[in-house]
């Protein structure tokens, strides 16, 4: 059995990677510690539920917004002058550290305490301070790669200072990591290419079997189509446009858009505006209050397809591969999803169970919804072969295994 540190700059409820990973290898029989910071208010609660359940630690850094709420300040304003002196970072490392994450030296001094053999980050801030603990503790330190976070920026744009900050300590850290893991194979090779580190292994982010319906559930013969779209924000600039002009192109249709998120400022209103000028009616759009991770699985299953939309504004959205896909193959819906990158082999290998369309093609994914509409045999088709696909392949059981082994490998050469 090892000690083993988890590392990550946001909370477990909007991490759910971060808590398979803190459970396989507690399934494993390593011992599991997860530093974690707070950052969103409303996911306190959410953590609470989530942590009742888990039988590994968890401990937070820099401060809460209620009980500790001068630490968080100070670490926010402190995050948050270094953040626009991008003139003084080559000047000195303490700067760079403050600028790239709001709770690094906290994070770092809690891990060294930690005394872990083996440190794991998430995100480029935890990965600085995970280096620094096992240089302290003579220990190992990986890296899970959860998005490529060096091509998040617009491509019209070109990367900000502080997208250069984030590759400078990439650049310093990953080719001294153990080992590093990613979300898709895109994302992998686009670290392996840039660094000239070893191709890190692929580790979907799929889903625990036990998290799904007992049974895929039928759809009627008649009745409305239910699409089905989530995210933490709902918004515009998101893919919904599309689904939405879709919609208008098939009037007298009974298709439903369910979506289930918090709403971003006025962009409720300025969807439900585009629907009017394009004769969606309002009753077609459906909105949902957020839920738990683990119930999103079982509420994607009450609709008939399942909507992954990114987009190829960023290098890493056409890179990754939206985690929606592996909840819906388990909840059994049919699946449609843009062409990009990281998404489309993924569709070619699930086949018949969904459909690709271009980011903004309006006129090919109305065909799309038009044939599962009008033909519920070929969509009921579609949904059991993504519930199949969930059963035999893209579930968190197996792709689980994985990350052990890894894990256990690079502690075996280690010691």
């Amino acid at each position: 059995m090892a000690r083993i540190c988890l590392l990550a700059p946001g909370q477990p409820s909007v991490d759910p990677r971060l808590v398979k990973e803190a459970d396989a290898l507690h399934e494993a029989g390593h011992e599991v510690q997860v530093l974690c910071s707070h950052m969103i208010p409303w996911a306190d609660a959410t953590d609470g539920e989530l942590l009742q359940t888990r039988p590994w630690r968890c401990t937070y850094v820099g401060g809460d917004f209620n009980g500790k709420s001068a630490e968080y300040w100070r670490t926010r304003l402190r995050h948050g002058l270094a953040r626009r002196l991008p003139l003084a970072w080559p000047l000195s490392d303490r700067l760079r550290r403050y600028a790239v994450c709001r709770v690094l030296p906290e994070l770092a001094g809690a891990a060294m305490r930690a005394r872990a053999d083996l440190y794991i980050a998430h995100y480029t801030g935890a990965l600085v301070a995970a280096a620094d603990a096992a240089r302290a503790n003579r220990a190992l330190f990986g890296f899970d790669a959860e998005d490529f976070e060096t091509g998040s920026y617009p491509l019209a744009a070109g990367p900000s200072p502080m997208d250069r900050l984030v590759e400078r300590f990439e650049r310093q850290y990953l080719p001294r990591c153990s080992y590093v893991t990613a979300a898709s194979p895109g994302i992998g090779e686009a670290y392996n290419a840039k660094y000239g580190i070893p191709l890190p292994t692929t580790i979907l982010n799929v889903f625990p079997l036990a998290e799904r319906p007992r049974e895929l559930r039928a759809i009627p013969p008649d009745g409305p189509v239910r699409l089905y779209w989530f995210s933490q924000t709902i918004g515009l600039g998101r893919g919904l446009e599309d689904v939405i002009q879709a919609m208008g192109q098939l009037k007298g249709s009974n298709i439903e858009l369910h979506v289930r998120g918090r709403w971003a400022g006025r962009h409720k209103e300025a969807l439900f505006s585009l629907a009017t000028s394009v004769g969606v009616l309002r009753q077609q759009i459906c909105s949902h209050d957020p839920e738990p991770q683990s119930e999103m699985i079982r509420l994607a299953a009450i609709h008939d397809v399942g909507l992954a939309l990114e987009r190829k504004d960023t290098e890493n959205h056409d890179l990754c591969i939206a985690n929606k896909i592996f909840t819906y193959l388990l909840a059994g819906n049919a699946v449609i999803a843009t062409a990009t990158r990281g998404q489309q082999p993924i569709m070619e290998t699930i086949g018949d169970a969904s459909f690709c369309y271009e980011p903004g093609d309006i006129n090919g994914l109305a065909r799309g919804l038009r044939l599962w509409y009008e033909n519920r045999n070929i969509l009921q088709k579609a949904r059991q072969e993504s519930w199949d696909w969930g059963t035999r392949r893209f579930n968190w059981d197996l792709e689980k295994k994985k990350l052990v082994q890894q894990v256990e490998a690079v502690l075996h050469d280690g010691r």
